[in-house]
């Protein structure tokens, strides 16, 4: 479905959304078509409602940011304009998913470039994620996703081991690129058969996946938050992390409409419960809270996948 819905309505609304929003941004004077946002929330529904192995997130960003153009296209503004309120529709609907105005905001400005802000859309951004979170508490609650528990710092002694998660955060995170990219590229990107019959191949991928490993369907949120209470054994969390990457890559690389952030906070997650639930059994002194490497290797591996570790710390 998800694949029919796309290549037949609005092709550019295949894969995480965001390269689309940014190409908008920089090549197309801020303009998205009016029926981006309409496919890409169908095509959305289509991938993560059966299991897909990918997030909201890149989605409502693409979601937004055609809402923004959209309204801007309507007053007749600037092209310049026109740019911003595509950042602030975007900060806007990643304001209420993620319930982080604040590294929401910055994300929409901070995801453009590899070095740099957008500057000029700060304000607009920030009260666009404000405004959002805002609406979105008041109708749906707001509860917090993850329930972290208390982790006060014991000390010096904890530092060797956060900087050993970034020893091997690293080439972890080179891996997942490396295979998400060759899954895009050679394997799909290669085939001869029409676009729109790409994801059925890849959900059937991640279906033989999960018929193993039922942990990596969808988003993954829920066993993060088993990761953080201690709830999931090692070996396990090992087995799904490497599952969660290879689904992701089936899901999204195939075409299928979803974002990244989800499931890489998933893979840094279960990474972190490697670590720090692993080691803890050898040397308790030094790993006193297990937990704490899960939350702390999200954000790191995050920001090793995405080169964005401003926005991948504030969310």
């Amino acid at each position: 479905l998800s694949g029919l819905i796309v290549y037949r309505y609005a092709p550019e609304a295949e894969g995480p959304g965001t390269e689309e929003m940014i190409r908008a941004f920089h090549q197309g004077r801020g303009r998205i078509a009016p029926r981006v946002p309409f496919v890409k929330g169908l095509a959305t529904i289509a991938t993560l409602a059966p299991g897909g192995s990918a997030g909201k997130e890149g989605p409502i960003a693409q979601i937004g940011a055609g809402i923004g153009s959209y309204i801007a296209t309507r007053l007749g503004l600037s092209a310049r304009d026109r740019r911003i309120l595509l950042l602030a529709g975007t900060a806007g609907g990643l304001g209420a998913i993620f319930r982080a105005p604040l590294g929401s905001a910055i994300t929409s400005i901070e995801v453009l470039y590899r070095e740099d802000f957008e500057s000029d859309a700060l304000i607009p951004c920030v009260l666009s994620s404000v405004t959002a979170y805002a609406l979105f508490v008041a109708l749906i609650g707001g509860a917090r996703i993850f329930d972290v528990p208390a982790l006060p710092a014991t000390g010096f002694r904890e530092i060797p081991g956060y900087l050993l998660l970034a020893l091997v955060a690293v080439p972890l995170g080179m891996f997942y690129i490396a295979v998400f990219n060759w899954t895009r590229e050679r394997l799909f990107g290669q085939l001869t058969l029409p676009k729109m019959f790409r994801p059925m191949l890849g959900g059937l991928g991640v279906g033989v996946i999960g018929y193993f490993y039922p942990q990596a369907y969808g988003a993954g949120w829920g066993y993060i938050q088993l990761a953080l209470d201690g709830e999931i054994a090692v070996l396990l969390m090992a087995s799904i992390m490497f599952a969660k990457l290879f689904a992701t890559s089936l899901t999204i690389g195939s075409g299928g409409s979803g974002g990244v952030f989800g499931p890489t906070l998933f893979i840094g997650g279960m990474l972190g419960g490697v670590l720090g639930f692993g080691v803890n059994m050898l040397l308790p002194s030094f790993f006193p809270h297990p937990e704490a490497y899960v939350l702390v290797v999200m954000a790191s591996f995050f920001s090793v996948v995405a080169s964005a570790p401003l926005r991948a710390m504030l969310i």
